[in-house]
C-alpha cells in the first residue's frame, strides 16, 4: 500500500469518526413528537418572539421620549455583544 493511499485512508477514518461524533451529538437534540405538540411548540416560539419584539419596541419608545425631554442626559444601558454590534453596523448602512 502506498503512503498516499494510507494517508487518504487515515483521513477518511478521521472524517468518519468526526461525522459519527456529530451525529451522536445531534441525536441527543432530536425527538419524535406528535403534530399537535409540534404546533404548540411553534406557536409558543412565535409568541415568545412577539414578546421580545414588543419589549424592544417599548425600549425604542422609551428612548424616543427621553430624547424629546432629556436629550443631553447620559443613559446607562447594556453593551451590545460583538455579533449584535456587527448586525447594527450592517443595519445602519
Amino acid at each position: 500500500m502506498s503512503k498516499r493511499i494510507q494517508a487518504e485512508t487515515h483521513e477518511e477514518d478521521k472524517t468518519g469518526e468526526w461525522t459519527e461524533c456529530k451525529m451522536t451529538e445531534a441525536s441527543g437534540q432530536l425527538e419524535v413528537v406528535s403534530l399537535k405538540k409540534l404546533l404548540i411548540q411553534k406557536a409558543w416560539a412565535g409568541w415568545e418572539e412577539g414578546l421580545r419584539l414588543a419589549h424592544r419596541q417599548w425600549g425604542i419608545g422609551e428612548a424616543t421620549t427621553r430624547m424629546e425631554t432629556m436629550s443631553d442626559q447620559p443613559i446607562l444601558t447594556l453593551k451590545l455583544s460583538k455579533g449584535e454590534h456587527e448586525w447594527l453596523e450592517t443595519w445602519k448602512r
